[in-house]
Order: structure tokens, then sequence, then C-alpha cells
């Protein structure tokens, strides 16, 4: 299959990589001094689980023309990033498939100017940064590669791109709901980020402050509740239960675990730079859904005050 990665940082090199040694033909895009980098030392990966390096070379491209042909792109950028791309990708009409890895809590609406039927949503089972050239990361086990149509339906092509994940060695999960999974996820995601900020900007800070943490659970079942009372049924259904059916206590010991480990400096602390203005514009969205909502989220409201 001949996949085009949108996109040269942690994510799309990761992928990149990983879809090459499962036999595909992958192209990279990348502009500037990245994509010089790339051309001359490949891409240099450093798992952090094993501390395992590997230097792989692949196809280098900084631009998608209107007549390329593949049969995917893979779009791998962040959320503030995307409507600088959009029109690059409306502009070619070779491409069947345009799968999007990327918060995005907006749903389909953030695709006006695309055929939807090229879309596919999804979201990435990789986190951590660069140092350097080198990108050091972790796969999430605990977060499949998300894969879903717009309509939920399970086409031949989502089981496609299931199977070549897959080969590529990666956990893959389908959901009927991807639109909602994302929304699910962002409040998820921008509540721990605006915690950890809100107590010295490392994870394992907020793991010592149980008060916060505490905070923190109280903050993501409000922004779940909110939501479902907008007629959104949530999922995964493993979060509704974590976080509404769980006794908080038992939530809090689980989240203050979590924040000890390796994924927390990968997955959480690698947000806080560049990565900090995503997290911004994915509040800003959720939050404004939010706010037509019945119910009030004071306290998730308080949390999200410390990422201005």
């Amino acid at each position: 299959m001949d996949i085009l990665v949108y996109g040269a940082g942690v994510i799309g090199s990761v992928y990149a990589v990983k879809l090459q040694e499962a036999g595909h033909n992958v192209s990279l895009l990348a502009r500037g001094q990245r994509a010089a980098s790339l051309r001359a030392h490949g891409i240099q990966l450093q798992d952090a689980s094993t501390g395992r390096r590997s230097t792989t070379r692949v196809s280098v491209v900084e631009h998608l023309a209107s007549t390329d042909s593949y049969d995917v792109v893979l779009v791998t950028v962040r959320l503030d990033q995307i409507h600088s791309i959009l029109p690059i990708l409306a502009a070619n009409h070779q491409v069947p498939t345009l799968l999007f890895m990327l918060n995005n809590p907006s749903g389909m609406g953030l695709f006006e100017q695309l055929d939807q039927q090229r879309v596919v949503p999804g979201f990435p089972a990789v986190g951590g940064f660069r140092e350097g050239d080198v990108v050091r990361y972790i796969t999430l086990r605990q977060i499949p590669t998300m894969l879903g149509e717009a309509d939920g339906s399970v086409t031949p092509r989502l089981r496609q791109l299931a199977t070549i994940f897959k080969q590529a060695g990666f956990t893959v999960g389908l959901n009927s709901d991807m639109q909602t999974w994302l929304k699910t996820h962002a409040i998820m995601d921008m509540g721990i980020i605006a915690a950890v900020m809100m107590t010295g900007k490392k994870s394992a800070q907020l793991a010592r402050s149980r008060s916060n943490v505490v905070m923190l659970v109280q903050a993501i079942r409000e922004g779940l509740l909110a939501l479902r009372a907008l007629g959104i049924s949530l999922t995964p259904f493993s979060l509704t239960l974590f976080f509404l059916w769980l006794p908080r206590w038992l939530t809090v010991i689980f989240i203050q675990s979590l924040l000890r480990t390796r994924i927390s400096v990968l997955g959480i602390d690698a947000h806080l730079g560049d990565d900090i203005e995503e997290i911004r514009q994915m509040t800003r969205e959720i939050m404004g859904q939010l706010r037509s909502s019945p119910l009030t989220t004071p306290t998730l409201d308080r949390l999200m005050m410390a990422l201005d």
C-alpha cells in the first residue's frame, strides 16, 4: 500500500517507520530543517520502554500536489495546525482515504471543505517528544490505535486499515462513534494537562497532590455528565465506568499511580511545550460545546483556568 504520512513529529515519525517495516511504501511529508535532517540521517527513534534505538530511511517529500496519488494519507499534525493543510488536502482528489490521527472534539464539522466520504477519524497510540533529531516514544497499550468511519459502519476500508496497523505491530480498536470518543478523550486529556500545569508542570508532582487529583476527577466527571446531558451517549464504556460508576477514592488512587509511570512523562508532560496551544484550542472547542448543556461544570471551568 502507498501511504503518505503528513507530519513528521513524534506520531508521524513512529507510524512511518512501523508501517514501512511492515512492508508498505511510505513517504513522510516534512519541511525545512526537519526535512533536511530526515534526508541526511533518516528517522531516528528511541523506544523509551526498552531503550532500543533505530534509524530508518524513508522517502521524504515536502508537498502534496493536487495530482499526487496515494492509497492513504495519514494526517498526524496538531489540531492547531490542521486548518493550514485542509485546503491542500481538498485540492487533491486522487487520494481516496484521508485518515486523521489527531485530537478533534469538533467531529466531522472540522472537515467541511473535504469530501467527507474520504475522511476517516482516528487517534494514535503513541506518545513522546523529540530531542534534537531523535524521537523518544512510547506505545500506549492502554489506548490502541483507534479507527472509525464517520457513520459508524465497519467497512472493508476500515478493516483494511485495521489490518495494516496490526501488521505494523499496533493494537487496534474500532469504534462505532469516533466523534463522541474524541470528545470524551478531549475532556480527559485537557483535564489532566490543566491539572499538571496547575501543580507545577510535572505529572509526578500532581501524583503527590491528592487534593488536585480529586479536583481533576471531579472536573472530568462534570464534563462527561454535561456531555451526556446534551444527548450524547458516552464512549468508550470504560471511561464511563471509571469516572462515573467507580467510587471516587478508587479512581483517585488509580490516577495517582498512573501519573507516576513513564507513560505520564512521555504521554502527558510532553504536551507542555509547543503542544500546549493544541490543548488550548481543544479546550476552547469542547468547552464551547459544554456551555450549551443543561448541566454546569464549575470544577472543570476552574481547572481550565490553569491553561490560560
